[in-house]
């Protein structure tokens, strides 16, 4: 059974900690990271001068393990608004189980840890500020296209919800 992943949170939120610690405990799981995909095209994280060619490697390479069999996929991006929430899930109905992994920490929480991230990933504060003022609650159609949603308000605590 083929697992899709969908991360949505602002920069800082852990969402690249989580993806990791996860992989780390289930085999057969890849890491599709936005930022990881701009490091390799462009040479900087926060370079958005090749996004096309980014976010098209990015659903590539979520697509290229559709077929594996007990494959996971973890798409780690901000993916902060329903509508790339939406186009996510579609682009990937091939996969047999959908999971929507979603962060609404403080925004302070978040700006600390972005602050003590890798230096080339550190997100400028006024990019995240606008990123939160922009993220929107996950709509009702996003959660009934997705199998589990699981939203985390803590660092520590997680809080797994099932569509209606």
């Amino acid at each position: 059974m083929a697992t899709f992943i969908l991360l949505s949170a602002i920069p800082g939120s852990g969402k690249s900690t989580w993806a990791a610690a996860y992989a780390k405990a289930h085999p057969n799981t890849y890491i599709v990271s936005s930022d990881d995909l701009r490091i390799e095209i462009t040479g900087h994280a926060n370079d958005l001068s090749k996004d096309n060619l980014v976010w098209s490697t990015f659903l590539e390479r979520i697509l290229s393990h559709k077929e594996e069999k007990d494959a996971t996929v973890i798409a780690d991006a901000t993916m902060i608004n329903n509508h790339y929430r939406d186009y996510y899930y579609q682009q990937t109905k091939d996969f047999d189980k959908h999971v929507l992994v979603v962060w609404n920490l403080p925004f302070e929480q978040a700006e600390k840890q972005n602050e003590s991230r890798e230096k080339e990933k550190i997100v400028p504060i006024k990019v995240m500020r606008n990123m939160a003022k922009f993220f929107e609650p996950v709509s009702r159609q996003v959660r009934e296209e997705y199998d589990e949603i699981i939203e985390i308000s803590h660092l520590e605590k997680a809080e797994r919800t099932k569509p209606k």
